[in-house]
Parts: C-alpha cells; structure tokens; sequence
C-alpha cells in the first residue's frame, strides 16, 4: 500500500469526473489515462510528437520548477521516488481540466521505462478511481531488439571510458546477462536486482515477451495498443489514425502524416559488425519466437498496421 501522504493525494481526497465528452478530470487536472510505456530506444518520443501533433483533443503535459525539460511528456512518477510526492504533485503536470462544453481531450504519460517496473501497474491501480480502470490505456512501440540495443548502447553507454567498440562492450555485456540467466532463470523478469543491472538492462529490455506477459495478467489485452518501429516509419498516417481510434478520437487527424515526426532519433549512423548482429540475433531468436507466440494470444490487443505487419518474424 502507498504511504499515507500518498493516499491523502490519491483517488481518496482528490475529486474526479469522467464527462460525457470522455474527458478525464482528476483533481481538476486533466490526469492521463493514457499511458506510453515504451520502449526506450524504440521511436517513443517521434510517437508522442505525432500524437501532440496529429490526433484531435491531444494536450500535452508540462515540467515543474526543477525539473529536466523531458517531463512534459514523460514523468516517471509511478516508477521513481516521485511517487512519495503524491498524485497532487503529478496532476500539477497536466493542464487544467477544460470547460464542461469542450470536445474531448486527454493527455498522455510518455514514460518508457513503464514497462520494465512491474510497481507501475500496482500503483496505478492505488490511485486511479476504481470506476475509470477500464478506460486506462496503454501504448506500446517495439523494435528489432538487435538495433534497439545497438541505439541503447548509442545513446547511454558509449560515452563512457573504454566502451568506445560496440563489440567490445556486447561481449562483456553479454557474458554478464548469460551468467545472470544461470542464477534467475532465461526471462530475467522481473528485472533480478542481485545481477549487475547497469550491464544487462540494455539487453534484458529486448525480451518483451516477458514484460508483456507480466502486463496482459494485471490488465485485459483490450488496453493495449502495439505497433512496430518499422510499421510506424512505413505507414505513420494509418498508425496514428488506427491510434486516434483506440484513444476514442476521431479518425481524421489534424493534417496529413507523411512522415514519422523523428525516427532518426533513435538511429545509429554506420551498421554494427556482421559477428555482433549474428550473435544478438541467435540470442534473441526464442524471445521474440515467445513474443509472437504471446501477440496471437492477445485476441483483443490493438495492432497497427496489423499483428502480420509489424513484421516481428523478420527480426534479425
């Protein structure tokens, strides 16, 4: 249970409304119930742009006084200490609640971490209204784990001494996710906290299959949207349409979509070695198996394009 400064910010004092509209007001903030909870290094942030940008009563969050300039659209306050703070901090991130005659709005939290804490979906049952649960909606990108490691490694590592050779730092990476598969298991989920996790989360994040699992047992398959790295940069215009409608939107856009708004964001310049994308894709060959495995199970998950779109059986 939350502590109880939590409570006495959560869904116990702080007043809510669901309008006709399917609007959301909570503490007289437009709280999201909308929530895009990854994964890194797979375009969330090109989606959340495109989502601002494109889809109809879309309004974005803010970052309070001494905050990094990335929490207005992801506040990781349901994954982090912030979560002490109470829901009165977190509302204080979205705009204010609009007037009863407005059309539908919402907002969304961008946290794509989300996915890889398990507390997330706890708490957010801890605080949200028993009455609005089965309106709260989650998004999801994936991408081929082998590239997505390889912008991971990109992004977060590379500046640090003597990781300046991706294949280098995969073959010690590597050896310590193998060793901590042998003390907790292949799935490495939850995320074992006993194991170096600096050196393995870049990889562990990769085994989605796991994640989601996790996930589909606290929530119905009908919460969830997916769609792809590469189904979103071919097709941004149906995916955010398809979006749009998953949200309770409208299927016109706002504008013409030609392109995902920054995919190269998340794109490293030159390829990895053909040795190092072979070893990463005889790893990760069963997880992703288990993750279509887990997709065509998820009778009523939103796919977009389509499940056979998302071109998962050709990751490398």
């Amino acid at each position: 249970m939350p502590n109880a400064s939590v409570l006495a910010h959560g869904r116990y004092l702080l007043q809510h409304e669901m309008r006709h509209s399917g609007t959301f007001c909570m503490g007289n903030r437009l709280v999201p119930l909308l929530y895009l909870i990854g994964c890194q290094r797979c375009g969330t942030n090109s989606l959340y742009a495109d989502i601002m940008a494109h889809i109809k009563g879309a309004r974005p969050g803010h970052a309070l006084r001494g905050e990094p300039d990335f929490y207005d659209r992801e506040q990781h306050f349901f994954a982090t200490d912030s979560w002490a703070k109470g829901m009165g901090h977190y509302a204080e991130h979205f705009l204010p609640c609009p007037p009863q005659s407005a059309n539908y709005q919402f907002s969304i939290d961008a946290t794509p971490a989300y996915i890889r804490r398990p507390i997330v979906a706890e708490r957010l049952e801890q605080v949200l209204p028993s009455s609005v649960m089965g309106k709260v909606r989650f998004v999801i990108i994936l991408r081929d784990p082998t590239d997505r490691l390889y912008s991971y490694w990109d992004t977060f590592v590379l500046a640090g001494t003597g990781v300046n050779s991706f294949d280098n730092w995969l073959k010690l990476v590597m050896g310590k996710t193998k060793e901590c598969q042998r003390q907790h298991g292949d799935q490495l989920w939850p995320p074992p906290t006993s194991c170096d996790v600096d050196a393995i989360e870049g990889v562990a994040a990769g085994m989605y299959a796991y994640q989601l699992i996790y996930w589909l047992h606290r929530y119905d398959s009908h919460h969830f949207f997916l769609t792809t790295f590469t189904a979103y940069e071919n097709e941004p215009q149906r995916v955010l349409r398809d979006l749009s409608v998953f949200l309770g939107s409208s299927s016109d856009l706002l504008g013409t979509v030609r392109a995902a708004a920054n995919p190269n964001s998340v794109k490293v310049m030159g390829g990895m070695s053909a040795d190092a994308r072979r070893k990463l894709g005889d790893f990760y060959h069963e997880h992703n198996a288990q993750l279509l495995h887990v997709l065509n199970g998820a009778a009523k998950m939103g796919f977009s394009p389509s499940l056979k779109s998302l071109g998962i059986q050709w990751w490398s």
